[in-house]
């Protein structure tokens, strides 16, 4: 079946880590289990191996429908692009009865250590199927509607980036500095 885009938008933040080495922060992203247990909840992410993670996201609310991202990514480190690539595989959107299969989340994803911080960079789309009932609505609806999901989505994102990643890479900046780092250690 083929899917339309409704929405598709961009983010971008940097996390401020005075003291952070570019060489230090490389380090903490080569090790994608230990970047995404400080970006995501744990306890809500299976680590699949070789980079690939299964998380149930926190549900939200949409209208009336209380909605459950489940989403399979890849991480891993990229020396092209210096930095940690994330991409999702698949996404269910658990939630929206019958329509919850018509209904896709694509994103892409790229932390950069820089000098003093991390640059975050996402890329996402909210797609529909061209068969759903979902069709029957105004477009304007149906885009507003996609748009607000990908402002939460981001909302989110930026709140996590500032949040537990920020914490988990000034927690690692410390311990590099007092020489305590063990280098092997995922997480």
């Amino acid at each position: 079946m083929p899917f339309a885009c409704l929405a598709e938008a961009s983010h971008c933040c940097t996390v401020a880590l005075p003291g952070g080495e570019k060489a230090v922060l490389r380090r903490f992203f080569q090790r994608p289990k230990r970047s995404m247990a400080a970006l995501l909840t744990r306890q809500r992410m299976d680590c699949k191996g070789d980079g690939r993670f299964l998380y149930a996201s926190r549900p939200f609310q949409i209208l009336r429908f209380e909605i459950r991202p489940e989403v399979l990514f890849a991480a891993h480190w990229s020396d092209q692009s210096q930095g940690l690539e994330i991409a999702f595989e698949d996404c269910w959107i658990h939630g929206l009865g019958a329509m919850q299969n018509a209904i896709r989340f694509e994103c892409t994803a790229l932390l950069v250590p820089k000098q003093e911080g991390v640059e975050a960079q996402a890329r996402a789309a909210v797609v529909l199927s061209s068969d759903s009932p979902l069709i029957a609505l105004p477009n304007g609806l149906r885009r507003r509607l996609a748009e607000r999901a990908l402002q939460l989505v981001f909302a989110r994102l930026e709140r996590r980036c500032q949040g537990g990643l920020k914490r988990a890479l000034l927690n690692w900046i410390a311990e590099d500095a007092m020489g305590c780092i063990d280098r092997n250690r995922e997480s």
